[in-house]
């Protein structure tokens, strides 16, 4: 555990999860049971008496703990970490007191004991548990909120990927499939029947002239198709609304999400964490020596325990079994660190009716750590997820658009191009062959399935112009983006599919972490020529560099282009040579 993450560790115990409901509730069993304080009850012989003392000092407890999150309220940020772990440690200890006060308001004889040990021993377990819940809590409320984030952004990917097909589609059924069909329509008593040839190329021309032409003039100039465009976008967004919603996650998702990302606690600090919560115990109950002479054996147990349970976890695949290895796996190390103790305190000549609490608080505490330390690397994948996520809609909702776009350029050229002149040519052949009604209707359909063959053909693939503008134009609605582009960078992509691929991944790259780590102000993507007929990528934008090092997108670019991320003046700058 490094620096850094023992600080994150720490905002979130001192943080707005410091102290809630849960602090309580989760504390319950532990203060009706191996923190009742049964030995100063009768001698540990009445379980019903410590148990009211213990249920009544709780509630006291919880009142304690109100007090507190008030205090918290009214603390500033700056000190918030002093005055939580200052907190914690006062209602520990404040406990042994809570405890006594307790039996005397029910009336029940209690002992004192050794109150200052009590009040160590109290301190120490309600910093560390306090901490443990709070980090807990914390990590969970974060994890939800990025899992519903995470789990909207995929969904609403999806619903953008049908809305895009359908627009698609419904583009096809709005221009191609509609022309076919009037055509079709058309010319079928002309199919049907015989047909004089004059009157054959009559028809072949007002096909041309009165269906194929409108509809490519109207796909061709960006006015005439942008209501056609808002047709096709409402239709297409009808069909999506159409398509029955995925069902949301909800606690059962999150919970699966949970268990199936559980791992094992770090082996040496969760062995640290439990021996320094037993210390205190150690050393008020059997003295200084004793606990000297137990913690090396204790320590060596938990750490050589929690390597084998993380061994054994990482060869079961499934969720559920693995959870259940882990739990227990640490029962079995509670259990085996009970025994070596009770064998070590009655060779020391020690009763050992009060370390069988270890069997049971070492399994929780584990797997509490487990938790928090799995929850934590979870919330930070899932994090990384989103972002993956929104690239990959960003991506996609470029690619869609691109696609869009060429299929109407493509369409329109087809029919344009393509259908008008083969029905014109048709024309002209029918009307000076001079053949019978017979022959001019056999040509008239000849003509229609050329014009279906053509019409229902693949379209070519989008050239780099397209596809980069289209990812600058959808990046635009993100942000404020200056886009300057040299002309002489198009004749070093087109036909260079490598090098154009590496350009549209710099782009991302760089306009993903413009949004990263940028303070909101305009953006600046320059496409250049670069040395040996390269290209190179500036993405420059406001804000300051998160961390030094490269990400995996940086990463994967540096093994196919010269990349160099660096702050310049009040800013960011990737520069990314492509060759």
């Amino acid at each position: 555990m490094n620096l850094v993450s023992t600080r994150r560790l720490l905002a979130r115990a001192t943080g707005r999860n410091a102290i809630t409901w849960w602090t309580w509730i989760i504390t319950f069993p532990f203060a009706m049971t191996v923190m009742s304080g049964l030995q100063y009850v009768d001698g540990g012989r009445s379980l019903g008496r410590a148990a009211a003392v213990a249920g009544v000092e709780h509630i006291g407890i919880g009142v304690l703990l109100a007090a507190a999150y008030g205090i918290l309220q009214v603390t500033p940020d700056r000190m918030r970490a002093v005055v939580a772990l200052l907190l914690f440690a006062a209602v520990g200890a404040a406990r042994p007191f809570v405890f006594l006060g307790s039996a005397a308001l029910l009336g029940i004889p209690v002992t004192v004991g050794e109150l200052g040990v009590r009040v160590a021993i109290n301190v120490v377990t309600c910093l560390s548990v306090f901490s443990l819940i709070a980090i807990g809590v914390d990590l969970v409320r974060d994890h939800r909120g990025v899992f519903r984030r995470l789990n909207a952004v995929r969904q609403a990917a999806e619903a953008d990927e049908l809305a895009a097909l359908g627009r698609i589609r419904n583009l096809r059924a709005v221009s191609v499939d509609a022309v076919l069909a009037q055509i079709e329509d058309a010319a079928a008593p002309a199919m049907l029947a015989g047909i004089e040839p004059a009157d054959a190329s009559r028809l072949l021309r007002s096909l041309a002239n009165d269906i194929v032409r409108p509809a490519s003039h109207e796909l061709y100039v960006a006015e005439e198709a942008q209501p056609a465009r808002q047709e096709v976008r409402a239709e297409s967004r009808a069909e999506a609304a159409a398509e029955p919603p995925a069902p949301a996650p909800g606690r059962i998702g999150w919970l699966r999400s949970v268990v199936s990302g559980i791992r094992p606690a770090p082996a040496l600090p969760t062995a640290v964490l439990f021996v320094g919560m037993v210390a205190p115990f150690a050393v008020g109950e059997y003295g200084i020596g004793v606990a000297l002479g137990q913690t090396p054996a204790s320590l060596i147990i938990l750490l050589l325990g929690n390597i084998a349970v993380a061994k054994l976890s990482s060869r079961v695949k499934r969720a559920g079994a693995r959870v259940a290895t882990v739990l227990t796996g640490y029962i079995a190390v509670g259990v085996l660190l009970t025994v070596e103790s009770s064998l070590f305190l009655r060779a020391a000549g020690y009763s050992t009716t009060l370390i069988a609490f270890q069997a049971f608080v070492y399994p929780v505490v584990a797997a509490a750590v487990a938790l928090v330390s799995s929850l934590s690397v979870r919330v930070r994948a899932d994090q990384s997820a989103i972002e993956e996520s929104m690239q990959a809609a960003v991506d996609s909702a470029a690619r869609a658009r691109a696609e869009y776009d060429h299929e109407r350029e493509g369409i329109a050229r087809l029919l344009h191009s393509g259908v008008q002149s083969e029905l014109i040519a048709s024309a002209l052949a029918v009307g000076m062959s001079g053949g019978t009604p017979a022959d001019a209707s056999a040509a008239v359909r000849d003509a229609v399935d050329r014009i279906r063959s053509e019409l229902r053909g693949a379209r070519p693939r989008t050239d780099a112009r397209t596809r980069i503008r289209m990812l600058a134009d959808s990046w635009r609605s993100a942000m404020t983006l200056d886009v300057r582009i040299d002309d002489e960078v198009w004749g070093r992509l087109d036909g260079d599919d490598r090098r154009c691929e590496a350009v549209v991944d710099a782009m991302s790259e760089g306009l993903a972490n413009a949004v990263r780590h940028g303070d909101g102000s305009p953006v600046t993507l320059e496409l250049e020529r670069g040395e040996d007929d390269g290209v190179l990528v500036l993405v420059t934008s406001g804000g300051e560099l998160a961390s030094p090092g490269a990400g995996i997108g940086l990463k994967d670019l540096a093994g196919r282009a010269e990349v160099a991320l660096r702050e310049r003046a009040g800013g960011v700058e990737l520069a990314v040579a492509i060759r």
